[in-house]
């Protein structure tokens, strides 16, 4: 193209023979630089579309985390539901009215566990109920949050490159939430409770919370302690807050993935 014009410039000069040397010379001048100009803007355009392709690798890596995370979460939501759900059946059944806060209950998951296979029973049933205490023994698991791909993300500098402040918050707000939920002061207290409550029923109270069964009647054992009543309320907040939790950050990833995968489409 840059010969193209040179030709037609030629031409023109040639036509004007006083001014031909100096048309020729400041064209030569032009053209170089349109040259220069036009290789800069094709060098800017490979260097940031390479750059561009290093955030699309880096996106696909954080949603991959991503993707582990909302995994470990269903797997301890699964666990701790149940536990939610079983303390709660043994204070209903011992007459309690249970207390609860403004939590998504509904989202609290009761599928039948490794403790029990059979459906969940909407009344009164003995083998439920002794299977609810062994629930308590479960203790609890904390979740994972796999931060290693935002770790290198921000560590390689493409992070900066990211050119989505809404993504940008998004998941700034999603490592936020989850440095204050999941750093272990919140498990490390829900076990302690559960610890509690195990020690509270088995050497104050003589009860095995895997043979409930040998008790002849546990629900008047349970109304006639208020302390064992007092102990699962207790327990029964920490679980919740722990399903929250989870149910909480689980849809705060469930964003983020839906946003990368807008950012890729574009």
């Amino acid at each position: 193209m840059i010969n193209f014009f040179r030709r037609i410039r030629k031409k023109l000069a040639d036509d004007n023979k006083p001014l031909k040397y100096m048309r020729y010379a400041i064209g030569e001048i032009v053209l170089v630089v349109i040259g220069i100009l036009i290789a800069l803007q094709i060098n800017n355009w490979n260097e940031n579309r390479q750059i561009q392709n290093q955030v699309n690798l880096q996106l696909k890596n954080l949603k991959t985390a991503i993707q582990s995370d909302i995994e470990s979460h269903d797997r301890v939501l699964g666990m701790e539901g149940f536990r939610f759900h079983a303390i709660k059946y043994i204070l209903e059944m011992a007459g309690e009215t249970v207390r609860l806060y403004d939590y998504h209950y509904d989202e609290f998951p009761n599928q039948p566990r490794i403790l029990w296979k059979k459906p969940i029973p909407k009344g009164w049933d003995k083998a439920y109920f002794d299977a609810c205490f062994s629930a308590i023994d479960l203790g609890t698991v904390g979740s994972f949050i796999n931060d290693k791909a935002i770790i290198e993300f921000g560590n390689s500098g493409l992070y900066s490159a990211l050119n989505n402040p809404q993504l940008k918050s998004i998941i700034n707000e999603y490592y936020l939430n989850a440095e204050m939920w999941f750093s272990g002061i919140l498990w490390d207290n829900n076990l302690e409770i559960t610890m509690k409550t195990k020690d509270l029923l088995e050497n104050q109270y003589l009860i095995d919370l895997r043979r409930m069964s040998d008790i002849e009647d546990p629900i008047r054992l349970i109304r006639e302690n208020k302390l064992i009543i007092i102990r699962l309320n207790t327990l029964l907040d920490k679980v919740s807050l722990t399903c929250e939790t989870l149910v909480n950050s689980r849809k705060r990833a469930e964003q983020v993935m839906l946003a990368i995968d807008q950012e890729l489409k574009e």
